[in-house]
């Protein structure tokens, strides 16, 4: 029986589930070079944010009754991290442990929410979002590009890209990847333009241009169908393209060809990758926050074990400087403290290395994204394409770093014949006759 010589060899579960690739992000996303570049675009963002709110004319809106600082401090306090025991006490609503779990999404969410807060509040605070947000365009499309690019060689090849040709890559496509978040929305304005302006031409004439529109509104509307489907098609596709950039070396129209093509040809299965990775990545923030706490906690007992005197001006001195860790919005003291000699100038020391510890942990979910829109593309390519997932763009200057075996010349190797023994040496020094050769019957 043939069938009885054959073993069964296992399940090979990440042929068998697509979606596990998914699950390398969390090992991709804690690497320190794509930490560190997030952190830095972390940090850029912020001080540019605070620096623009500074300008005369352009900043200084308040939304919510709150300036720019106050109300990216009151999303990254209340709403990403929420309250540190949230999932280790009793007495929480479903709600509130379901806020905990989708910090992440929530803050995303505030954050738009915020951008659009200052458009509504019409011009200067408009001037603010259309500076800051070409300003964080070309520094994300930098760290963004960097940061795929090694997430993408890593899929394909499992190696390693340095971080400094990592950045030289990304600055080589750095006009592509900032133009091609931009082209489809600049599309959607021309036609938008194009469609609106006759329109609204027409209706400028008295009584009979009314009647022009209204007979021919149904194209208007259908061109605003089209229009709905470019800017679902465009927004859709934004955390694609950067990864077809770093996996495919190509420019900005490939990348938008590529995503809309990708999501339009699997919209389903595109959705699910995308849930299994928010999903996925809200839960592995979980354990990052509560590594985070545990760092925080336990550098403040361990020094607060120490810090005591004997006096009441400085038993509590520690307790002054930084509060105990129990959320994050106790990083800074309560009002009505009172601060004694020069207390008060180095709390903001002691909330400076608190909000690095933040922020490196913050830097995760930036990293997380980039890197699970990377797997999320080359399952999609293989699927939609039937390219595999080994096949990722490399530099001439990358192959060559490949080890090489060079092949021994004139071996099967190289190429040529395979080398011939040498004949040996007559008695008399001159060579021996080689013997004839054999014919093979045939």
């Amino acid at each position: 029986m043939a069938d009885e010589g054959k073993e069964f060899q296992g399940i090979d579960w990440r042929r068998t589930f697509a979606s596990l690739e998914i699950l390398r992000s969390f090992r991709m996303a804690i690497h320190p070079a794509s930490l560190l570049l997030c952190f830095v675009g972390l940090g850029a963002t912020l001080g540019l944010g605070v620096l623009i709110d500074q300008i005369p004319g352009v900043g200084g809106t308040e939304v919510h009754g709150k300036r720019f600082f106050e109300n990216v401090k009151d999303i990254a306090t209340f709403t990403l991290w929420g309250n540190w025991a949230m999932p280790y006490v009793g007495g929480r609503t479903w709600e509130d442990f379901s806020g905990f779990v989708m910090g992440p999404v929530a803050a995303a969410r505030d954050g738009v929410l915020l951008l659009c807060g200052y458009w509504d509040k019409g011009w200067p605070a408009r001037g603010f979002v259309l500076i800051y947000g070409v300003l964080l365009l070309a520094l994300w499309a930098l760290i963004g590009g960097a940061v795929t690019r090694m997430a993408a060689v890593r899929v394909a090849r499992e190696e390693s890209v340095p971080l400094k040709k990592a950045v030289c890559f990304s600055t080589r496509k750095w006009l592509s990847t900032v133009t091609s978040p931009l082209i489809p929305f600049g599309v959607l304005v021309l036609l938008g333009i194009l469609i609106g302006a006759p329109t609204g031409l027409f209706l400028l004439i008295p009584y009979v241009g009314e009647w022009v529109v209204g007979v021919l509104f149904g194209l208007t509307l259908l061109a605003g169908f089209v229009l709905a489907l470019i800017f679902v098609g465009g927004t859709f596709s934004l955390g694609l393209q950067w990864p077809t950039i770093a996996a495919e070396g190509s420019d900005s129209f490939d990348a938008i060809s590529r995503s809309i093509s990708y999501i339009s040809s699997r919209p389903w299965k595109y959705l699910f990758y995308t849930i299994f990775a928010t999903l996925y990545g809200c839960l592995t923030f979980i354990f990052v926050k509560f590594v985070t706490f545990l760092t925080l906690r336990i550098t403040h007992d361990a020094v607060s074990t120490f810090c005591f005197c004997g006096s009441g001006v400085i038993d509590d001195k520690l307790e002054r400087l930084w509060q105990l860790p129990a959320h994050l919005s106790s990083v800074t003291p309560e009002p009505g403290i009172e601060f004694y000699y020069s207390e008060a100038w180095a709390t903001y020391l002691f909330l400076f290395w608190v909000w690095v510890v933040l922020l490196v942990a913050m830097a995760f979910l930036v990293s997380f994204f980039f890197t699970s829109q990377t797997v999320i593309y080359f399952l999609l390519r293989k699927t939609v394409d039937a390219t595999d997932i080994e096949e990722v763009y490399m530099e001439e200057s990358e192959e060559e770093e490949l080890p090489i075996e060079h092949p021994v010349e004139g071996s099967a190797a190289a190429g040529g014949e395979p080398a011939r023994p040498k004949p040996p040496e007559k008695p008399g020094g001159g060579p021996a006759e080689e013997p004839p050769p054999t014919e093979t019957a045939t």
